[in-house]
């Protein structure tokens, strides 16, 4: 089965003081480059099967981009209105990715601990979903996360005329979401706050600095 990645990194970061929170460094590496290199062994090999969504900070994140290997560099595509909502984002890389996944992947760009077996553990899971189940959420001590993950059927609704939201599309269709349990704090681990970063620093020891 084809999967297609998304990747959404168009946020202002504006509760971490207004700074592109993909890049900062942990150990040595951006939170971006982690995340590609994790998501990279799954992906398929065409470019437009990994598709990374800038609006903010998309100079900075591209010129990044530029001095990272190439075989993990994702197709770049830039929502215009990144202040509206994720759903803007989202739809606008489901639009650039290929269109012969049969099913996608949505990460967030600010997940530092997120890694391939996390991503491998939440396609299983969906893979063994009951039928009728086109959407699945991980859901950690009653909290949604990420990667949510939705077959092509709820890819083409999203990128309709209609253009619903996928909140829109759940409420309208809660007997085909499944909200996946999970012990897993990778899945809503992400950093909004500087006091997340340094609860994250206290925990794991990692150094940590921000570009520049």
């Amino acid at each position: 089965m084809k999967t297609g990645f998304v990747i959404l990194a168009a946020g202002a970061g504006r509760r971490m003081g207004g700074v592109a929170k993909c890049l900062l460094e942990l150990n040595g590496n951006s939170l971006l480059e982690r995340l590609l290199r994790q998501v990279q062994p799954l992906r398929g090999a065409a470019r437009h099967d990994l598709v990374l969504v800038l609006g903010h900070h998309a100079a900075d994140i591209q010129a990044h981009l530029a001095r990272l290997p190439d075989e993990i560099a994702p197709l770049c595509v830039i929502n215009p209105r990144p202040e509206d909502d994720t759903a803007s984002s989202l739809r606008a890389g489901l639009r650039a990715l290929s269109p012969g996944v049969h099913e996608v992947v949505v990460l967030l760009a600010d997940q530092p601990l997120i890694d391939g077996s996390d991503v491998l553990a939440a396609q299983q899971a969906f893979s063994e979903r009951d039928p009728g189940i086109r959407v699945q959420v991980p859901m950690v001590h009653g909290r949604p996360g990420h990667p949510v993950i939705f077959d092509a059927r709820v890819r083409a609704e999203l990128i309709s005329p209609a253009q619903p939201s996928l909140r829109q599309w759940r409420a309208a269709h809660p007997q085909a979401v499944r909200l996946w349990a999970s012990e897993n704090s990778h899945y809503t681990r992400d950093l909004d706050t500087p006091e997340d970063l340094n609860t994250l620093a206290r925990e794991t020891r990692w150094t940590w600095r921000w570009p520049g």
